[in-house]
């Protein structure tokens, strides 16, 4: 749960100093690279706004819409197979296709684990519906994680 809400957090964090320099920027008129001036610094600035506009769509409002989720925990899990080959990375991150055989249900989740995982790993993920964050709890019946009740 713990790892959940700092997934969260660390979004909120970010997305708050990301637009608090981008609209300082603006409101103060400055550019917001010095090397840039004039149009330069327009198409920047258009460049950054639709990128900041992405990222509220792909992580600021999924993350707001998962906070109930967290509160009332409300968390969703998925017993299936890897179809992605994630190789270890220094941020212990890694996002996956997982397929449930009995549903026939395929979710494309992020989470952390230090290892590597292989297509055809059995993985048991808890992760947030909106936000498509979690925790690994099980990989191969080996007990990864602690499981959110």
């Amino acid at each position: 749960m713990k790892a959940l809400i700092l997934g969260v957090m660390e979004i909120f964090i970010c997305s708050i100093i990301l637009y608090g320099w981008y609209f300082k920027c603006l409101i103060k008129k400055e550019p917001l690279l010095k090397t840039f001036d004039g149009a330069e610094d327009v198409v920047l600035k258009l460049l950054a706004g639709g990128i900041l506009i992405y990222l509220c769509n792909a992580a600021v409002i999924p993350a707001i819409q998962d906070i109930p989720n967290i509160i009332h925990k409300n968390i969703y899990t998925i017993e299936g197979v890897s179809r992605s080959y994630c190789p270890h990375s220094k941020l212990n991150s890694m996002s996956a296709y997982i397929f449930n055989e009995e549903t026939r249900e395929e979710v494309y989740v992020t989470f952390t684990y230090k290892g590597t995982v292989e297509i055809g790993d059995r993985l048991t993920v808890q992760y947030l519906p909106n936000l498509k964050l979690g925790v690994l709890i099980e990989k191969n019946e080996e007990i990864i994680g602690k499981r959110i009740e």
